[in-house]
């Protein structure tokens, strides 16, 4: 029986371990998959080896043979689901031996309500605060360099880029980091950021910027950048201002020039670079000290260096900084790379801040457009309003702001023609709708027939003047077929002169199109056919 076989003591200090390890608020997904797995019955065929040791059975996508020693959960732990850290498999089995002789409900209460607070139980948690660091980030990479060359000189057979080789590289790189949980995230960070310099070295020697997959290995490279990218960016999201906030500060301050560096290697995959480095100045370095020391060093880089994306970058930094513009005029140096970006922090200006802080941007981001239209191609500049237009229309909304929103549709036409006919419409404004129908040169026939059918039961006077552009647009067309389709819109004219009670209006109209058309005998004869001369 568990209950008799495992110490509650212990028990009770391998929970306050975990509760220490893993806050809460910032692993809550991983806590609660672990507990989920342990309620539906998942463990099983659990064994107590000794007073410590514990092993079983947990089953998820596939049946995972976990063990894991009470006196020391965080670090004597295994499960072959690849997981470096602890994972959702170690925690089923822990819930589940704890819940045989202790309360989970409660234990789950603890950790929200206390987070890292050491339990009522005599046994503090372990100490955690923040480490020393006893390496710099050189040594690191020095050691990472000569991983790299060991498993170099073990794996590459031939000179193409093997497949998923990054896959098998980065576990080894990140092997045997350093306990503390910040500088271990740290320390898988610096790993990514080598693997990465190191795949674009390669790239580049070969030239695989060139092209898209001109080789297998090329395909297989590209796969790798990806995959060390994403690992990279998950390792940043689990940097929570507690965890970044706890490495020691001469780490994270050595970690800067490393993930400047990044721009360094922006010919490849720039958006991917871009998005890398923003993150980590996020995540990693939060004061405004921090980012206005960085801003400069970056105008400093682009000019001596020649590097667009540095630019552009301090002006991330700007409008972190609420110096908008700044921002723009940084942006306005490259407007067709910084297109993206723009519509980036106008979304999150929007969806992520007050609403005064987008009025403020937006009064001097507004009179920027113009040079976006101009230094985008066509092809790019109806997308680059529709984003626009779709986020402002969401700020006009939740603020009641459409008269400013109509500017804009003004400021852009015609590419916003669409979304302005859709604007119109839904404030009853039919008349200036059917003006930019007009303008645009359509006739009826270019309308979906039910919107046309709806419009003309609201007021027939309103697709008059698409139903006469309709009939000689066919007229014109001079063939048979065409002749019937004017026949046709001829009749729904008829149908609306009379319901305006119009009729001698329309039959002065269909007099003078005959006179018109006198010499177009076909024609007459399918006004004939459709008995709309005498």
């Amino acid at each position: 029986m568990l209950q008799t076989a495992i110490s509650k003591p212990l028990l009770q200090k391998a929970a306050a371990d975990l509760q220490n390890e893993l806050p809460f608020s910032v692993f809550h997904h991983l806590i609660q998959k672990g507990r989920d797995l342990s309620r539906r019955g998942l463990v099983y065929n659990v064994i107590v080896i000794d007073s410590e040791q514990i092993e079983g059975k947990v089953v998820d996508t596939a049946i995972h043979d976990v063990a894991l020693n009470l006196d020391d959960i965080i670090h004597r732990h295994s499960c072959p689901c690849g997981t470096e850290d602890l994972c959702s498999h170690v925690l089923a089995l822990f819930f589940y031996v704890y819940g045989n002789v202790l309360d989970n409900g409660k234990l789950l209460r603890q950790w929200k309500q206390a987070e890292k607070k050491p339990p009522q139980n005599g046994f503090p948690a372990p100490h955690t605060a923040t480490a020393e660091p006893t390496e710099s980030i050189d040594e690191w990479w020095k050691r990472f360099a000569k991983i790299q060359d060991e498993f170099a000189v073990r794996h590459r057979r031939r000179d193409d880029w093997p497949y998923r080789l990054a896959h098998q590289l980065f576990p080894a790189l990140v092997k045997g980091g350093p306990k503390h949980r910040a500088v271990r995230l740290l320390y898988r960070f610096h790993a990514g950021l080598f693997l990465l310099h190191h795949l674009i070295e390669y790239g580049k020697e070969r030239g695989w910027n060139r092209g898209l997959f001109g080789s297998y290995g090329q395909f297989s490279w590209r796969q790798d950048v990806q995959y060390i990218a994403d690992e990279l960016l998950k390792t940043l999201e689990q940097f929570s201002s507690n965890l970044a906030a706890s490495a020691p500060g001469p780490l994270i301050e050595q970690t800067a020039p490393y993930v400047r560096d990044l721009l360094r290697i922006a010919d490849f995959f720039p958006s991917l670079i871009y998005d890398l480095y923003t993150a980590a100045w996020e995540l990693l370095f939060t004061t405004e000290a921090q980012r206005r020391q960085e801003k400069e060093r970056l105008l400093r880089l682009a000019e001596e260096e020649q590097i667009p994306l540095a630019l552009l970058a301090a002006a991330h930094f700007a409008f972190l900084l609420e110096e908008d513009e700044e921002a723009l005029a940084l942006y306005r140096t490259f407007p067709e790379a910084a297109a993206p970006f723009l519509i980036g922090w106008i979304e999150r200006l929007i969806t992520s801040y007050p609403p005064d802080r987008f009025a403020s941007f937006w009064a001097k981001g507004k009179e920027e457009l113009p040079s976006y239209l101009a230094a985008l191609r066509e092809s790019e500049r109806i997308n680059f309003v529709n984003e626009i237009g779709r986020l402002y229309e969401v700020y006009a909304q939740q603020n009641n702001q459409w008269d400013e929103y109509e500017t804009f549709l003004r400021q852009c036409f015609p590419y916003t023609a669409n979304r302005y006919v859709q604007f119109l419409h839904r404030q009853g404004r039919y008349q200036h709708m059917i003006e930019l129908y007009l303008w645009a040169n359509m006739t009826a026939h270019d309308m979906d027939p039910q919107f046309l059918k709806g419009l003309e039961k609201r007021d027939p006077m309103l697709v008059l003047p698409l139903y006469h552009r309709a009939v000689m647009q066919f007229v014109q067309a001079k063939n048979r077929p065409s002749y019937r389709m004017a026949v046709r819109y001829l009749k729904k004219l008829r149908t609306c002169y009379r319901s305006l009670k119009q009729m001698n209006e329309w039959n002065a109209y269909l007099e003078q199109l005959c006179a018109k058309t006198a010499r177009m005998r076909a024609f007459h004869e399918e006004l004939q056919k459709g008995k709309l001369l005498p």
